[in-house]
C-alpha cells in the first residue's frame, strides 16, 4: 500500500475506527436474531439496525483508503456476521413466530380455537428450530442436520398455507385455512375440539378446589386461602372442620362474592420445579378457562384469586 501524507493517513486511521465502532455495536444486536424466545420487536429493532449498520458501513468503505487499511478485513468480520445472521433462515422463522403470536392472540379474541392451536403449534415448531440451530454449534455439529433443513422448509411452507409469512400483518384479516391444511391438521382439529369444551366446562364459572369434587361455578370462602368452594362443600369442609375443633361457620363464602365485573389473577406455577406465569383475566370464565387450556410448564398447577374489585 502506498504511504499515505499524515493527514490523510490520520482521517484514514480516524474513519476506521468509526468502522471497528460500528462493527463491535452490530455484534450483539445480531445475537437478538440468534434467540429462539426474540420477540417480535426484538426482531425487527435487529434487523433495522443490522441494515442500517450494513449501509454506513458502505459509505465508509467508499472513503480514500479505508477498504485498503489492514484492519478493515477483521471489522468487516462482524458486519458480515451480522449480514449473514439477519439473512439466516432462523431469522425468517423468527418472523414467522412472532407472526403466529399475534395472530393465536387475535383468534384467541375471537375463540377461534382452530387458529390458536394451529398458530401456537407453528410458533413452537419455529422456535424449536431456532433453538437447534443455536445448540448444534454448541454440542459440536456444523449447524442443522439434512432432517432440520427438511423440516425447515415444509414448516414454511405450511406457515404461508395458513397466511403467515412474517411480515406485520398485525392488522390484516388471515385467509381461511386452504383445504390441504384442513387435510393435514386432523389432530390440530382434535386439540381445537378439548379447547372448545374447555371452554363450554368453564361457562359456568371457576371449579370447586375440593378433590373430590371439581364441580363449576364456586366462589372464595372464609378461612382457606387460594380455595374455591360450591355450596355443598362449603358445608361439607366447615362440618369437618367443626369436628376437628374450630368454630361453626368458620367456613363461609367470601364477602366480595365472585364478581363479573373483578379482575382475577391466574398464577400458572411449575408443580415440580421452579418458574411461574400470572395472567391478568376480566371474569372467572376467563380464568378458569386460563387455569384448564395453559401449559407453560410439563406440569403445571394453578391458583386464582380475586387481584381487583369490580369497576363502577
Amino acid at each position: 500500500m502506498p504511504t499515505l501524507p499524515l493527514s490523510t493517513a490520520a482521517e484514514t486511521n480516524r474513519q476506521v475506527l468509526r468502522l471497528y465502532a460500528l462493527a463491535h455495536r452490530v455484534g450483539p444486536i445480531a445475537s437478538i436474531l440468534a434467540h429462539p424466545q426474540a420477540t417480535g420487536d426484538g426482531v425487527d429493532y435487529a434487523s433495522v439496525r443490522i441494515r442500517r449498520a450494513l449501509s454506513a458501513a458502505r459509505r465508509l468503505l467508499a472513503l480514500p483508503g479505508v477498504a485498503e487499511h489492514e484492519e478493515t478485513p477483521y471489522a468487516l468480520s462482524f458486519l458480515t456476521a451480522a449480514e449473514r445472521q439477519l439473512n439466516a433462515p432462523t431469522t425468517t422463522l423468527l418472523r414467522i413466530a412472532a407472526a403466529a403470536h399475534k395472530a393465536a392472540a387475535r383468534a384467541d379474541a375471537a375463540d377461534d380455537d382452530l387458529r390458536v392451536v394451529a398458530f401456537r403449534d407453528i410458533e413452537e415448531r419455529c422456535r424449536s428450530l431456532v433453538d437447534t440451530a443455536v445448540v448444534a454449534p454448541i454440542s459440536g455439529r456444523r449447524g442443522w442436520s439434512a432432517r432440520d433443513r427438511a423440516a425447515n422448509e415444509t414448516l414454511q411452507q405450511h406457515s404461508a398455507l395458513w397466511g403467515l409469512t412474517g411480515r406485520d400483518d398485525s392488522g390484516a384479516v388471515l385467509p381461511p385455512p386452504t383445504e390441504q391444511v384442513l387435510r393435514e391438521s386432523a389432530e390440530l382439529s382434535r386439540r381445537a375440539a378439548e379447547r372448545a369444551a374447555a371452554r363450554a366446562r368453564c361457562a359456568a364459572g371457576i371449579r370447586c378446589t375440593e378433590q373430590t369434587c371439581l364441580s363449576y361455578g364456586a366462589v372464595k370462602v372464609t378461612f382457606l386461602a387460594d380455595a374455591w368452594l360450591c355450596a355443598a362443600c362449603i358445608r361439607a369442609v366447615d362440618t369437618r372442620l367443626t369436628a376437628g375443633g374450630y368454630a361453626p361457620g368458620t367456613v363461609q363464602p367470601s364477602p366480595e362474592g365472585t364478581p363479573e365485573r373483578g379482575r382475577y389473577a391466574v398464577r400458572l406455577y411449575n408443580a415440580t420445579g421452579k418458574g411461574s406465569r400470572t395472567v391478568e383475566c376480566s371474569s372467572p370464565q376467563r380464568a378458569q378457562f386460563i387455569a384448564e387450556t395453559e401449559r407453560p410448564f410439563n406440569n403445571t398447577g394453578y391458583t386464582i384469586w380475586i387481584s381487583a374489585e369490580p369497576r363502577c
